[in-house]
């Protein structure tokens, strides 16, 4: 399924000790300015 004006992916971040953690980005195509929302769960949750 195409969603028209989103862009999806996943990318690396670097976190605590040099981890590199993966990350799910999604963002509108558009100009924004644009509300952003950062969600970061613990582990097991």
């Amino acid at each position: 399924m195409t969603y028209e004006g989103l862009m999806a992916e996943t990318v690396r971040v670097q976190g605590h000790n040099g981890d590199m953690i993966d990350a799910y980005m999604a963002r509108p195509l558009g100009a924004g300015p644009y509300p952003g929302v950062v969600l970061i769960h613990h582990m097991p949750g």
